[in-house]
């Protein structure tokens, strides 16, 4: 089976994962510090704090900023298509998701936010979908003129800059993923990474419980509502391991992603000046919902190719989300990716004969 995910156990995470089940050390402590340490120096911002998943990187990172804001505003806007996982850390907040439609690209679209900017907005909540970069400087100059937050989530798009920047390090906040489909994976685990000292001390605290601090007479104080959202060392351990062979990683999920491009003669992998994509797989649309289907069963039963769908639109085609009373054809573009669109393997432990083959029964099926 060719799979969506895939995980790098270097050396140097055997020799640390034996010292440390020696050591009995296996929740937090200094592994978790050295992880987020060598995060935040790669990534180049001044805090990393690591989470127990990406949906918890979401959630804390939402948490610090409404603590941070005091409370005041409460909504949240957010792509129609992405996954449930970012909409789940709104709710779960109280905040309120307000959608936006997307473009073919699968990316916010950045004309239609001003419209629905109230002086209830909190911040813009711009996804990376599948590693492609928003349109960071329009959303930026929203949230300047607007004074807002921005969040982003780029929990599939490790790696990817935009005019030079890495994606999650742009503005406010950024949210990180390590599923094992991700650039980089520690089993589950995620991170949320900011340059706003407040902010990471909140996200420190909401990751604990809400926890005041680690010191001995406050560790049973707790000045804010939190999460159990630790990373453990064992995930940590993987994340240490693999960080002097992240480049790589990256370079390599990169190639592949552009050498599916060319196969398939396809246009999604091609990039802007300003963009470095760093997919997380290869989107295709299908003629219609029904292929889409069937190549969702035939690709990994008949060729042995993994395929997942593109999500979908969260207000009108989650059956989780229905309570909203969103109507159906309010986000067409969202919608229609909803109906169409999967997406394929092309991470950095691929072959080129397994993307020689990938895009051959792709050519015949699509």
């Amino acid at each position: 089976m060719i799979n969506l995910g895939t995980v790098n156990i270097t050396d140097e995470t055997k020799a640390l994962m034996i010292k440390a089940l020696n050591d009995g050390i296996i929740s937090g402590g200094k592994y978790v510090a050295a992880f987020e340490e060598n995060f935040a120096k790669w990534l180049g911002v001044k805090h990393a704090i690591a989470v127990s998943s990406g949906t918890m990187a979401d959630a804390c990172a939402l948490a610090a900023i409404r603590n941070y804001d005091g409370g005041k505003r409460n909504e949240i806007i957010v792509p129609a298509l992405t996954f449930v996982a970012q909409i789940n850390a709104i709710w779960c907040n109280h905040l309120k998701p307000v959608f936006i439609d997307v473009n073919k690209d699968f990316n916010i679209d950045v004309e239609r936010i001003e419209e629905k900017i109230t002086d209830k907005t909190l911040a813009i909540m711009p996804t990376h979908l599948l590693g492609r970069p928003a349109r960071m400087r329009e959303i930026e100059d929203l949230a300047i003129r607007y004074s807002l937050f921005i969040v982003e989530d780029a929990c599939e798009a490790l790696g990817s800059t935009y005019y030079g920047s890495n994606v999650g390090a742009i503005r406010d906040v950024g949210c990180f993923s390590f599923f094992v489909s991700h650039s980089i994976t520690t089993g589950e685990g995620g991170m949320v990474a900011t340059n706003n000292g407040e902010i990471a001390g909140l996200v420190r605290s909401l990751r604990n419980h809400g926890r005041k601090s680690d010191h001995y007479h406050e560790k049973f104080l707790f000045p804010h509502i939190g999460f159990s959202a630790k990373m453990n060392a064992m995930e940590a351990i993987i994340g240490l391991g693999i960080m002097p062979m992240l480049d790589s990683c990256i370079t390599r999920r990169r190639d592949n992603g552009l050498f599916l491009n060319n196969l398939m003669k396809k246009s999604w992998m091609r990039e802007k000046n300003h963009e470095y994509i760093v997919p997380h797989a290869y989107p295709i649309m299908a003629k219609s919902h029904e292929e889409r289907q069937k190549l969702l069963i035939d690709l990994p039963q008949k060729y042995g190719i993994e395929a997942r769908q593109i999500f979908y639109s969260i207000p009108t085609q989650c059956e989780a989300y229905a309570f909203l009373g969103e109507k159906p054809g309010s986000y067409p573009v969202a919608e229609d990716i909803g109906l169409r669109g999967l997406y394929v393997p092309c991470h950095q432990n691929l072959s080129r004969e397994e993307l020689e083959y990938t895009a051959r029964i792709l050519n015949e099926l699509v």
